[in-house]
């Protein structure tokens, strides 16, 4: 999956969290903490979560990001700190999933994989 993330453009990024979160995300992710938990995973779900928010950061810096404003190849567009937020979180709850894919009812890691799930195949 990571060398699928690296090839998409940082403009195309956010569309990956782009989506409705309702009461079945909620509940996807609640359901994750509790196999985490269960699974004896604490650890491995906080490096990914780790390695997700340092990677959407880094892909921000690499591509001029500033606040209220970042640099995306030839174009200017508006980002945001929650925009960083909402596209780490998406990221964060794509890599939970797989790493408590053996667990997990399939729902719940379709729903916590999102989009992601088109860069896992």
């Amino acid at each position: 999956m990571s060398r699928n993330v690296d090839h998409i453009g940082l403009d195309q990024l956010p569309m990956y969290a782009a989506r409705a979160l309702g009461h079945d995300h909620q509940q996807a992710v609640d359901n994750a903490e509790l196999v985490m938990i269960e699974t004896a995973r604490q650890a491995a779900v906080a490096e990914a979560r780790r390695i997700a928010w340092d990677y959407i950061e880094r892909r921000f810096a690499e591509g001029g990001y500033r606040p209220g404003i970042g640099i995306t190849g030839w174009t200017t567009a508006i980002t945001s700190g929650e925009d960083r937020a909402r596209l780490a979180t998406s990221f964060e709850e794509a890599l939970t999933a797989i790493i408590l894919e053996d667990a997990l009812d399939e729902a719940d890691v379709d729903e916590l994989l999102g989009a992601w799930a088109s860069l896992t195949e």
